[in-house]
């Protein structure tokens, strides 16, 4: 038998009747990945039946869509070491890393089958100490737990709050259209991770070019989620995200952001093992598919950008 964590009656019918989860076919369904993984020479010990089972809810329980999405797993992560090696949460560079809190994940929701929320301060990035891979490097640590813990996040998706409080053309400077694209792919087409909905905080002047390019970066398939634009004020998010489930930074009830922070921090250090050994596992596979042809990357029909943030303008 597989084993999976019993989830709640509430988590249950929404996989049910928003996942196609069927629990007579989890064991044949993970059998089979597992053999196909197998055969494809991608089999490893990490992803246990927990992980292979936030994939299946990723994919709504098609072992086709599973297996493209396990395949690009391994090769976008392969084609992305300055992001996903070096990831040991105790080094000194990373640990700094970690405490800007640039991206933290929220523990509460209104309702226990809500999406999850996420929010990033992409001021908090101090480009004077790391570079962008360096920030995502932090984000995909604390998604690959996520992944593999979080039912409810697994399950019902995330929503993602950014904050653009503090962004200068500085920060743009180091966002290459590239490496942008790339991580578009692993946090949308390779993750089990669902996306339910991005808020905008703070937007400054200038604001609105960036915005369309990154919306640009979006699948097409997130492009028709709900963007919302809050501006600078709290009630706008708050008709959305009760004070209840929000940090004190954004007029709520629960502990600071810092706070939360360093609870992330203890939490990627006691899984320190498995990131590291999340790391090792990419860099050892080989990118091959059952075709012997490696999943695409670089679908010019998905991202229409080129270049970089450079020449924005931003106050």
């Amino acid at each position: 038998m597989p084993k999976i964590r019993a989830i709640s009656s509430e988590l249950e019918e929404v996989a049910k009747y928003k996942l196609n989860e069927d629990v007579t076919q989890v064991e044949s369904h993970i059998k089979v990945i597992r053999s196909w993984l197998a055969e494809v020479d991608l089999q490893c010990n990490l992803l246990d039946d927990q992980i292979l089972m936030a994939f299946l809810r990723g994919c709504k329980f098609s072992l086709e869509k599973m297996k493209k999405k396990l395949l690009l797993f391994f090769q976008i992560r392969s084609e992305l070491p300055e992001v996903i090696q070096n990831r040991d949460p105790t080094n000194s560079a990373v640990l700094k890393i970690i405490k800007m809190g640039v991206a933290t994940p929220l523990p509460k929701t209104n309702k226990p089958t809500d999406p999850k929320l996420f929010i990033i301060r992409v001021g908090n990035f101090d480009v004077a100490e790391c570079t962008f891979a360096d920030v995502m490097k932090v984000g995909t640590m604390m998604n690959d737990i996520l992944m593999r813990d979080d039912d409810q996040m697994v399950i019902c998706g995330m929503a993602i709050i950014i904050d653009l409080k503090g962004v200068t053309a500085g920060h743009l400077m180091h966002f290459e259209m590239e490496l942008l694209r790339k991580i578009a792919i692993l946090n949308q087409d390779a993750s089990p991770l669902r996306m339910q909905g991005i808020h905008i905080l703070n937007p400054p002047p200038g604001a609105q070019t960036a915005l369309a390019i990154f919306n640009g970066l979006l699948s097409a398939k997130n492009q028709h989620k709900r963007i919302y634009t809050h501006g600078r004020e709290l009630g706008s998010l708050h008709e959305h995200f009760p004070p209840e489930i929000l940090p004190k930074e954004y007029g709520g009830d629960l502990d600071s952001l810092d706070a939360i922070t360093k609870q992330w921090e203890t939490t990627l250090i006691e899984n320190r093992s498995y990131l590291l050994g999340m790391a090792e596992m990419n860099s050892t596979h080989s990118n091959t598919s059952s075709s012997g042809t490696k999943a695409k990357t670089n679908s010019n029909h998905i991202f229409g950008t080129e270049g970089s943030f450079r020449k924005l303008n931003f106050d």
